[in-house]
């Protein structure tokens, strides 16, 4: 959270007591099945146990969200430096089928990760 009005937001949210109703989880569930394959859920015991050479699969894909969503392009690219060289210079020849085929949100891992080596290196 960047600033006390977020925090109090989210703490305002937490603490109301309002019941959703089922039409209104419907309405999330339905949402939330739209657009899931827009974002990395961070599962990443997933990815690694699909590719335990290249663990940094949920890292890099946080990076990414965090340069492209949030516009916090200098920590990305922060962020990204901190992984060791020998796995930032892998990520763009690793062969992610194996993630993709099990990514409970179906997002396209190689595509993704050749889009961050581009933006964060």
């Amino acid at each position: 959270m960047q600033n006390v009005a977020l925090l109090n937001s989210n703490v305002a949210a937490v603490l109301d007591k309002t019941k959703l109703t089922p039409e209104d989880m419907k309405v999330f569930k339905k949402v939330s099945q739209e657009t899931c394959s827009g974002y990395c859920a961070g599962c990443a015991y997933i990815c690694n146990s699909a590719l335990p050479d290249m663990p940094y699969v949920s890292d890099v894909m946080r990076y990414l969200m965090y340069y492209n969503s949030y516009g916090e392009k200098k920590v990305a690219r922060e962020l990204f430096a901190q992984i060791p060289e020998q796995a930032r210079d892998k990520l763009a020849s690793t062969d992610y089928r194996a993630v993709e085929a099990c990514c409970p949100q179906h997002l396209p891992i190689a595509k993704l990760m050749a889009e961050a080596v581009n933006k964060l290196a």
